[in-house]
């Protein structure tokens, strides 16, 4: 499948996010030791005793989950690239997305800022958290605690083989050119899979979830649990197919038009109240499974 370097360029970017945190986590050769000898293990790899600096604490906690929560954000309004982390993202999704992002990067040097602040505090605290474990060396002198925490990202056109410049001559040039457009077909196309997949898999989720199943006791329709996602995420899918089906897969471009259709004017609360509805999106989200077959996707 060939794609058209100047469409592809046009319609996406790449985005590129990386993040540091302290863990925190120190090991404690002694209580391994103890851990050894105690089961009569011989091997002296078998038990590492890994202590949490921090434990019973928050403050980490909190900017690790932050971290986890923008990594899921921009796996969810992205498509995999390349293998040193870059993401496909939409130009149409790029004030939205970026918008996002610098208030996450504002949240993160918040509780990264407080967290360096009180330090000195914490760790006078942690001698009673941890009691024998405690070790004052196991914690960093105060002034180095800052350069732990990092949150980054940035943006970079998609790259063309017409953006290949070099004098190397003519046949290395067209050879290099050759090997840059195969790259850029291949990616695109492990991208449009990954995107496949991920829609195919909510569209199972959705099979499952829309059922109305019969309660055993008292006999009455009731529609199994889902939360609002199940609506949500259909439609952000769909977004990222429109900003990114630049093959024009048919089975992409169809499951998107019959899914809109389908949710058009309703939502989560809607389904889990309306039965009929409820029936009807299902036949429609059953109508598209065909097209996607999840086990040569997987």
């Amino acid at each position: 499948m060939q794609v058209n370097d100047i469409t592809l360029g046009s319609c996406a970017l790449l985005v590129e996010f990386t993040a540091s945190v302290w863990t925190a986590r120190k090991l404690d050769r002694k209580v391994t030791d103890e851990a050894i000898s105690a089961h009569g293990a011989k091997a002296r790899d078998s038990v590492r005793a890994n202590k949490n600096l921090f434990a019973g604490r928050s403050e980490l906690t909190d900017i690790q989950q932050l971290v986890t929560k923008v990594r899921n954000f921009i796996y969810d309004s992205t498509l995999p690239w390349s293998n040193n982390g870059q993401q496909l993202l939409p130009s149409s999704k790029f004030l939205e997305f970026d918008k996002k992002l610098a208030v996450y990067k504002e949240e993160f040097d918040d509780l990264a800022s407080k967290f360096v602040h009180i330090y000195p505090t914490l760790i006078t605290a942690q001698a009673m958290a941890l009691g024998s474990m405690f070790d004052r060396n196991d914690y960093p002198p105060a002034g180095d605690i800052a350069r732990r925490f990092a949150f980054n990202y940035d943006y970079f056109p998609v790259p063309t083989a017409g953006d290949f410049r070099v004098d190397v001559g003519n046949m290395a040039a067209s050879e290099l050119k050759d090997r840059l457009e195969k790259m850029a077909t291949a990616r695109i196309d492990a991208a449009l899979g990954d995107l496949k997949r991920r829609l195919g898999e909510h569209l199972q989720r959705m099979s499952e979830r829309l059922v109305t199943d019969i309660d055993p006791v008292t006999k009455e329709p009731k529609h199994r649990k889902f939360t609002s996602t199940l609506v949500t995420s259909a439609w952000d899918l769909c977004d990222l197919v429109k900003g990114l089906n630049v093959t024009n897969d048919p089975d992409l471009a169809r499951a998107c038009k019959v899914l809109e259709n389908a949710l058009a004017g309703t939502s989560a609360e809607a389904l889990r109240t309306d039965p009929i509805k409820r029936a009807d999106v299902k036949k429609d989200v059953d109508s598209l499974l065909g097209a996607f077959n999840l086990e040569a996707l997987a």
